[in-house]
């Protein structure tokens, strides 16, 4: 037989096999690797880097682009063209005023940025908004990319950097855009609008990035530098030799060997451009923290060695002693003493154990204290059910004798009632059973109501709406007489105004709803007669069990969500509504068994 060990014994081969030995194993074989590893993982923060600021480039081209559209595609800003290349003079003016504001409007965004709009018309006419062309517009016309915009109309293309083609503008180089408009107006002419702005657009995207140790560009595939984060003249010359050997892929890295420089390049392509976003980091910088590394996880390596031979004796013993204790209250309860406790001590995880064992042996006797107790008053509910029968055969025989002599008196009121009464208790006494059908037990209400008119001397106009899909459904025995019988008793006796009752039978979502109303005295006449403080009736009914009984004896076999509710009757008297679970095979009278929690 396998022998099994102690728990401290086991604890502390734990910490000598899954704590001491790899925590040296996993030291030796870390620094082993992390010179290896340390430029993948560059690399792929690199890449990823790359990935992050391509992006953030390409969020800033959807912005220029979306603005540079929308100043070619305004409709007022073409009226305003065709204005200006068709009148002179004061309304020239007018319009040249009016084509400032609307465009000045699109660029306050990145006021500064925009260093000129010139508009190009197809008679070689010309407008500039900020600054003019200090070239003629037959130098743009020959240029390959010209053709290539009118091509393409209604898109932005970015240009790249381009010597300076304004007056006034200092800078060797700047940034240009294209659009050419599709026909909006066709009256208007314009061919083509050159957005010139500063490539600090994008400088300032590179130059946020806490990125000391490495370089970033905005290159074309020329290898013309756009922006960068370094002193790098905007317009240069990138060396690209790598480039060719990058593969297929838009992102991606390569090794630079340049003599005795390695650096590592990686890359990523920026949307609607045609540039590439370069980082370039020497791989002497990516080493360089190998040696403190190297000491920094030794020591460290170390200080947790110290500490877990000191923290696992301690922790042994702490966690070993509170679990056997808890063993042992445990044994006490599987031998049947529900009484035993454990003493909170240890961890808190040990002390939530322990209260949450505690908890668990409460609940057990409070349920187990709750059962029998139910079980008494379902026992008494059934007892006092069986105290209020008496001998069927004797009562249901001595009936039947009364019956045959006033048959033979022709006293037909007394054979009637006879009659009506010895099926009332029939209905009572048959089969041994809890349950009977609706239908039958509407028919046990029926003889009771021929009873009751007899007895008082007067009729009751009843209205019946029983669902006939719930006829053959079963409920309790002698559930509907008692507040029959209250509604009778202790709503239409002393009225001296035609009693009616109102019984309705019918399925409300899976439930089912009985309900009985009167037109007497009202609710609150009923309920000072029928209960007292303790809500025991003082009278006694026909089965026994008054409202209070029957309520009661609802919640013991199907639990709290059933039972009788009480409403006041408009314009007078009371509704008594019954809900109860739809029951359609006599087999299903002990779910009570299921449900005596429920209560």
């Amino acid at each position: 037989m396998r022998k099994n060990w102690r728990m401290s014994s086991t604890l502390r081969l734990f910490f000598i096999l899954v704590v001491i030995l790899p925590i040296i194993l996993f030291s030796i074989i870390i620094l082993n690797i992390y010179k290896r590893d340390i430029l993948q993982q560059n690399t792929s923060r690199s890449q990823q880097t790359a990935q992050a600021i391509s992006y953030s480039v390409s969020q800033e081209i959807r912005r220029l682009t979306g603005l540079f559209a929308s100043i070619g595609m305004d409709r007022d800003v073409m009226a305003k063209l065709y204005e200006i290349n068709r009148k002179s003079g004061v309304e020239k003016q007018q319009a040249y005023y009016e084509l400032k504001v609307l465009i000045e409007k699109y660029t306050a965004s990145i006021s500064g940025r925009v260093l000129s709009v010139n508009f190009l018309f197809k008679d070689h006419q010309s407008y500039s908004y900020l600054k003019n062309l200090n070239l003629d517009d037959s130098y743009f016309r020959q240029k390959t990319w010209y053709g290539q915009v009118l091509n393409n109309p209604d898109s932005v293309h970015f240009l790249g950097m381009m010597p300076n083609i304004l007056y006034g503008n200092y800078n060797p180089y700047n940034m240009v855009a294209a659009l050419s408009p599709s026909v909006i107006n066709p009256l208007s002419q314009l061919e083509m609008i050159l957005f010139t702005f500063e490539s600090s657009a994008f400088d300032h995207i590179l130059q946020s990035r806490d990125n000391t140790e490495s370089s970033l560009f905005i290159v074309t595939e020329e290898g013309q530098i756009i922006s960068s984060n370094t002193l790098a003249s905007r317009g240069g010359e990138f060396q690209m030799h790598w480039f060719a050997n990058r593969g297929p892929q838009e992102k991606g890295y390569v090794v630079d060997v340049n003599g005795e420089d390695r650096n590592l390049i990686t890359y990523a392509k920026i949307d609607q451009t045609g540039w590439w976003l370069v980082q370039s980091i020497p791989y002497a910088d990516l080493t360089a923290n190998y040696l403190s590394v190297n000491y920094i996880v030794w020591v460290f390596a170390l200080m947790i060695i110290l500490a877990f031979i000191l923290v696992s004796f301690y922790f042994v013993s702490n966690v070993t002693k509170p679990l056997n204790e808890l063993l042992r209250q445990m044994d006490l309860v599987t031998e049947g003493d529900l009484n035993a406790k454990f003493m909170r001590t240890g961890s808190l995880e040990l002390i939530k154990l322990g209260h949450s064992f505690n908890h668990m042996t409460e609940r057990i006797q409070d349920l187990l204290y709750h059962h029998e107790r139910q079980e008494v008053e379902k026992r008494k509910a059934e007892f006092a059910a069986l105290q209020s029968q008496i001998n069927p055969h004797f009562l249901i025989n001595t009936l039947n004798s009364i019956k045959f002599m006033a048959l033979i008196s022709k006293a037909d009121n007394i054979r009637n009632m006879t009659h009506a009464l010895t099926r009332l208790l029939a209905s009572s006494f048959n089969r041994g059973g809890i349950l009977t059908t609706i239908d039958e037990e509407i028919d046990h209400l029926k003889n009771y109501l021929y009873i009751m008119e007899i007895r008082f001397g007067r009729p009751i106009q009843t209205r019946w709406e029983v669902d006939e899909d719930l006829a053959g459904y079963y409920i309790l025995k002698l559930l509907l007489q008692p507040i029959l019988e209250n509604s009778i008793i202790h709503g239409l006796k002393n009225v001296d105004y035609p009693g009616i009752i109102e019984i309705i039978v019918s399925k409300q979502a899976e439930d089912l709803l009985i309900t009985i109303a009167d037109n007497g005295v009202g609710m609150l006449d009923m309920d000072a007669q029928e209960y007292d403080s303790d809500g025991i009736r003082h009278q006694h009914s026909f089965s026994g069990m008054g409202n209070s009984n029957v309520n009661k004896r609802i919640q013991l076999h199907y639990g709290r969500r059933y039972g009788l509710k009480y409403e006041k009757n408009k314009p007078q008297g009371t509704i008594v509504s019954i809900r109860l679970p739809l029951i359609d095979t006599p087999e299903e009278e002990m779910q009570d068994q299921l449900l005596g929690e429920g209560g």
